[in-house]
């Protein structure tokens, strides 16, 4: 029987190799991002190769699965075989969507669409990524979906990969937040191998991503959007997780940052799936250094989950992060640019 501690070793030695051979395989070049001083504003040509390491690391782990099925032993997110194949098709997809855009792309309303059909696609397949009720923390009542049920599945996942995916901008960003997530749902909810082998492979990743070699590309934050919102909803619908509120905690700024884009886009007449340079990292990026930004970002992504570790109310979380996320926008919105910020 293989160990779980040999295979993540097994994982360390590959994403090692990946990361000191880096410039010399020639795959992970395939996709280059160009800055064009509009919305790509790094300083050279850089490889979106973030999301063919993820799915890679992923495929090798599938590949050892087929080989090793007591593997699936230490899952909590594949009840078998067939659903992990019905994990693995759903992401080979939205991977491609990733990639094809990365290249070529694709308009806002196609990859919406095709997203909807993927998703459909697995739901039907899996019926234990549907959500058939609702918990909340402050009522003593589930709401039974029933007939909408489906319906309201697809929706949470397609809000959070679509949040997830704009909440990527700039250096750390994603890769951090979803390393946070990874580590919580291990340290204090389930047992998973595959959580761990993400762990690894976003720590190498991050590496590459903080020294400007790699960026995620949208393979790579789709890939990961649509990761957290599956296990999200398999530990949610196991009672891992036992609160819709609670689950919010974790997804509440970038799904704030989506819904304050989404209001601004319409309000301006412009599709509120398009793009723009008015996200909270860009935002602060006009007054502020890297680090100052990366810092704040990642301070509020901590702070509400922080908070509910101290057994503190949720709903008041919830408000208090909310105050504090519209209060830090319109303070950076009215601070003028000092020479400061502008050289640090």
């Amino acid at each position: 029987m293989i160990s779980s501690y040999s295979i993540l070793i097994f994982f360390i030695l590959v994403n090692l190799i990946i990361v000191t051979n880096f410039n010399k395989l020639k795959i992970f070049h395939f996709i280059i991002d160009k800055p064009d001083n509009i919305r790509k504003l790094h300083p050279k040509p850089t490889p979106l190769a973030g999301g063919l390491i993820i799915f890679l690391n992923i495929s090798i782990y599938y590949i050892l699965v087929l080989f090793f099925n007591e593997i699936l032993d230490q899952e909590i997110f594949f009840k078998d075989i067939d659903t992990l194949n019905y994990f693995m098709i759903t992401s080979f997809f939205i991977f491609s969507i990733g990639i094809i855009d990365d290249k070529i792309n694709i308009k806002p309303n196609t990859k919406f669409i095709l997203s909807i059909f993927i998703i459909t696609f697995l739901l039907i397949l899996n019926n234990n990524l549907i959500l058939n009720n609702i918990r909340f923390s402050f009522l003593e009542r589930n709401f039974f979906l029933d007939q909408f049920s489906i319906f309201f599945s697809v929706f949470c996942f397609l809000v959070f990969l679509n949040a997830f995916n704009m909440f990527d901008g700039i250096n750390l960003q994603a890769s951090l937040y979803s390393l946070i997530i990874f580590l919580i749902l291990v340290i204090f909810f389930v047992n998973s191998l595959l959580l761990k082998i993400l762990i690894i492979t976003l720590i190498f990743f991050s590496y590459l991503n903080f020294k400007n070699r790699s960026f995620l590309g949208d393979s790579g934050s789709l890939l990961l959007g649509y990761f957290i919102s599956y296990f999200f909803i398999i530990s949610y619908n196991l009672n891992y997780m036992i609160y819709a509120d609670q689950i919010t905690l974790f997804m509440l700024i970038p799904g704030l940052d989506l819904i304050r884009l989404f209001v601004s886009r319409i309000y301006r007449k412009k599709n509120p799936l398009s793009s723009d340079r008015n996200h909270i990292h860009h935002l602060l990026l006009r007054k502020y250094s890297y680090k100052f930004t990366i810092t704040i970002i990642l301070l509020l992504i901590i702070f509400p989950i922080f908070l509910e570790y101290l057994k503190i109310n949720i709903i008041f979380i919830i408000m208090i992060t909310t105050l504090v996320y519209f209060t830090l926008i319109l303070f950076i919105k009215k601070k003028k640019t000092t020479q400061w910020d502008k050289f640090h």
